[in-house]
C-alpha cells in the first residue's frame, strides 16, 4: 500500500510541475517551484522505491547534497 501510495504522491507533483510549465509560468518563484517539487520526487523516490528509508543517515545525505544541487540550479536560473 505505500508504494502505491507514494506513486500516487509522484504522480500528483509530476502534475504540479507540468501544469506550472503549461501555465506558461516564469521567474522566480516558477522557477523554485519547480525545483522544490522535483527535490520532493527525488527524496520519495529514493526513500520508497531505492528503500533509503531504511538507513536514514544515507538518506539524509543524499537529500542534502541534491539539496545543494538545486541551490546551485536556482542560484544560476537568479543569475540569468
Amino acid at each position: 500500500m505505500e508504494l502505491t501510495r507514494t506513486w500516487g504522491l509522484l504522480i500528483g507533483l509530476s502534475l504540479g510541475s507540468t501544469a506550472l510549465a503549461a501555465a506558461g509560468s516564469a521567474g522566480h518563484g516558477a522557477l523554485a517551484a519547480i525545483l522544490l517539487l522535483a527535490w520532493l520526487k527525488s527524496h520519495l523516490i529514493l526513500k520508497h522505491f531505492l528503500g533509503l528509508g531504511r538507513i536514514p543517515p544515507i538518506l539524509r545525505g543524499f537529500d542534502i547534497v541534491i539539496g545543494l544541487v538545486m541551490m546551485a540550479m536556482l542560484g544560476l536560473g537568479l543569475a540569468g
